[in-house]
Formats: C-alpha cells, sequence, structure tokens
C-alpha cells in the first residue's frame, strides 16, 4: 500500500523536471533574443546562434533514443575450472548509430562474480560518433568454484550538460559454470589396492573360471565346456555351470555439506573437501571405477553409484553448484532409504569440521561393517583439542583416519601410518 503513493511522487518530480527544463530553455533563448535585438551587434547575434545551436542539439539529445541495441557476451566456455582466469568480451551493435556525446556501458552480474571482479573493470565510457559496432573486453582473475550468473549490461548517457539522461537496461541472463579444482590420487593406498585386485580378479576369471556357484539346466546355445557333466550324471539331464559374478569395487563418497563457522578459514577448508571429492571422482572416471555421491545437509541429495562420462558429468557438476549449508541439531540419516544396505561400497567420508554428529555417523557406518576412509580438512590454524580427542576416538574404534592438510593435496604411501594427507 506504500509503494503506489511513492511511485506517483516520483513521476510527479519527473514531471516537473521536464517542465523546468523545457521553462529554461524557453527562457535562456528568451533572454538572448532580447539582448541581441536590443544590443544589436556581431557578438549579440553570435552569442544568440551559438547558445541556439547547442539548444537544438539539446533537444535531439532528449528526442531521439538510445535505439535498439543488441548485445553479444563472449565468456569462452560456460564451463571452466576453477582458477581460470576468465576473459568476457562485450560486443554492442547500434541499429541507430546516433552521434552521442558519450556512451556509458556497464555489464552487470551477481555480487559473489563481481567481488571477484577488479573494481571499475566492467565499465567502460565510449566515445562511438557514428560507429555502429562497439566492443570492449574485461578479465576476471583466477574464478573461484561456483554457479555464477550474468544479468544484462546496462547503457547511460546524456546531453553537453546533463540535462537530459538516458538510460537503458538490456536483460541478458547467463550462466557461468566454474568446476571445482582436483588433482591426480595415483599414489593412495586403497586406489591402488583397488586396482590390483580388480587386474587379478579378472585374469583368474578369463584364464580360470573355476568359481562356480551353482547349475542350472541346459539351454541351446551354452558352451560345451560350461557343462557341468557330474551334475548332469546325478540328476539324469544336462546341466550347465553358474559362475560367480566378478565385480570392480565400488565408492560412495558421503560429502558433509554443512558448516557452522563460516569464517573464511573453515570455507577455505571446506573448499579443499570439495576438491577431495571431486579428485574421487575423476579418478574413478578415469580407471572406470563406479562411484556415487551423498551430500549430508537439509537436502541430502543422493547419486546413485554408477561410471562413465554421464556419471562424471553429473557428480562434478552437482560439486560445482554446492554450497555449504547452516547445520541443523543432526546429521541427516544416510540409512532412511537403505543407500547403503548392500555393504558392497568403499566409504569415503569428506568433512571441513568434526562435529558429535559426525563422529556419530561415522561409527554407525563403521559398526554396520561398512569399509570407511574417514578425511578431514584442515584449517590453517590446525584442530582444536576436542577435534583432535574425536580423531583419536575414531582411530582407536578402527576407522582409517586421514587429514587434509591445508596447501598440500597429494596422498603419499605412509598415508595410514601417519593418518595424513600431504
Amino acid at each position: 500500500m506504500m509503494i503506489k503513493p511513492k511511485f506517483r511522487i516520483a513521476r510527479l518530480l519527473f514531471q516537473l523536471k521536464r517542465v523546468f527544463k523545457l521553462l529554461l530553455f524557453i527562457a535562456v533563448l528568451a533572454g538572448l533574443y532580447s539582448y541581441a535585438m536590443f544590443q544589436g551587434g556581431f557578438v549579440s547575434w553570435f552569442l544568440f546562434y551559438s547558445v541556439t545551436t547547442l539548444m537544438i542539439l539539446m533537444i535531439l539529445y532528449a528526442a531521439v533514443p538510445l535505439g535498439a541495441l543488441t548485445v553479444e557476451r563472449d565468456a569462452g566456455n560456460d564451463a571452466l575450472p576453477a582458477g581460470t582466469d576468465v576473459k568476457v568480451t562485450l560486443t554492442i551493435r547500434r541499429k541507430i548509430p546516433f552521434p552521442f556525446l558519450y556512451l556509458a556501458v556497464e555489464d552487470k552480474m551477481e555480487s559473489r562474480l563481481q567481488n571477484q571482479t577488479p573494481a571499475n573493470s566492467t565499465r567502460i565510457i565510449f566515445y562511438p560518433g557514428f560507429k555502429r559496432t562497439l566492443q570492449f573486453t574485461y578479465e576476471i582473475p583466477a574464478v573461484k568454484r561456483g554457479e555464477y550468473q550474468f544479468l544484462g549490461t546496462y547503457f547511460a548517457t546524456s546531453d553537453f550538460f546533463g540535462m537530459f539522461r538516458k538510460r537503458k537496461f538490456i536483460s541478458q541472463p547467463a550462466l557461468l559454470l566454474v568446476f571445482p579444482g582436483y588433482y591426480e590420487l595415483n599414489h593412495w593406498s586403497v586406489f591402488e589396492k583397488t586396482a590390483e585386485e580388480t587386474s587379478r580378479s579378472r585374469q583368474e576369471f578369463i584364464e580360470d573360471r573355476t568359481s562356480i556357484a551353482g547349475a542350472r539346466e541346459y539351454v541351446p546355445g551354452d558352451k560345451l565346456t560350461s557343462i557341468d557333466w557330474k551334475v548332469t550324471a546325478r540328476s539324469g539331464k544336462l546341466m550347465t555351470k553358474e559362475f560367480e559374478e566378478h565385480t570392480d569395487q565400488q565408492f560412495m563418497i558421503l560429502l558433509n555439506n554443512q558448516l557452522r563457522e563460516q569464517s573464511f578459514a573453515q570455507e577455505e577448508a571446506y573448499e579443499r573437501g570439495i576438491e577431495l571429492a571431486a579428485s574421487f571422482v575423476m579418478h574413478c572416471y578415469k580407471h572406470q571405477l563406479k562411484v556415487g555421491l551423498t551430500t549430508l545437509d537439509a537436502q541430502g541429495d543422493y547419486f546413485s553409484i554408477d561410471a562413465g562420462e554421464k556419471q562424471q558429468t553429473k557428480l562434478i557438476k552437482h560439486l560445482a553448484q554446492i554450497e555449504p549449508q547452516q547445520p541443523s541439531d543432526s546429521l541427516p540419516s544416510l540409512f532412511r532409504d537403505g543407500p547403503f544396505s548392500a555393504g558392497g561400497e568403499i566409504i569415503l567420508f569428506i568433512s571441513a569440521e568434526l562435529t558429535d554428529a559426525v563422529i556419530e555417523q561415522v561409527n554407525r557406518l563403521h559398526q554396520r561393517r561398512l569399509s570407511i576412509y574417514f578425511f578431514i580438512a584442515e584449517r590453517e590454524s590446525g584442530l582444536n583439542e576436542k577435534e583432535e580427542a574425536g580423531l583419536k576416538g575414531l582411530r582407536q574404534s578402527g576407522v582409517e583416519v586421514y587429514r587434509l592438510a591445508p596447501g598440500a593435496p597429494v596422498f603419499r604411501q605412509n598415508d595410514r601410518e601417519k593418518g595424513r594427507v600431504e
């Protein structure tokens, strides 16, 4: 109810300003004309005609619109890795090339991206003349992980004295997706063991298919080498051997997406946890291993275990989009929908905080005899006494714990002994 009166007052003031400017123009021209008529001479008439010319130009500025403008924004790829310098090029095309005195242009974007952009780099002033095409480029250095949105382009111009101003905003929404960074995990013992066991099981399966799970009736098309002659003799009908299905190891990433403290140090640790999760996903994709992802927050996004390029794209995109949330009283239950009931996956639990709720969830997973590895992304200042005690308790209960230290995200062979990722 309060918006309408304010809007009406603003409109009334705008109309009064226009009337005032028009009356001012008339008064100036009338005064100069009267001066020239009574004074006479070259100087007075020269002054009158000079000011009249400027007045006509100002009226043209007021009458001529900015015109139909088209804007093209080129930010390279719409999906980039974190830390990339993003070059954005704006190309403006004018259908009416009126020689405005100047044309101020600003590329508008959401505040999270604007805060990463050098001050005033998204603004420029053109002196267009009769040019139809204008172009400028700015750079966003070392853009951070996230999903960002460009909003549009703002234009402004005015006459010589700033009496008549023109403004125009062209909406041009566009998304920029910045994927988290990642690094190679070739020297972590769990992955090395996985690769070795997978290779051995495949070779044994090919060379010596002796893992018999049972027998079934013969079906036309079965190989003669698959017939179980002993069972056939006992049953009096052809029976075919059934072999155990050899499956690769598979991983489920659990990412704690809740932060109690929204400090720079804590958010930096959270980002290193995101990078570690992305590194797991990329490693599994590179080595054709199955991987899934569950984010522990109020929304509780769950991506079932799978392999392939589509799975990799889906998980990396989700890791690019998520933002830390305020914690609830407890972490959501991992067993409500039963994603871990089979127990065949290796659990990679990643957290930037070690709260009582996190410890409880890790212990519950461990009690279900699931293979679990816990990763804590440390702050620059390290862990406090309570967190150190919680970490010690997890180790004593048999959980393999890894500490992701700042500035050196490389796995070494002695991770298990030191309990640290350095």
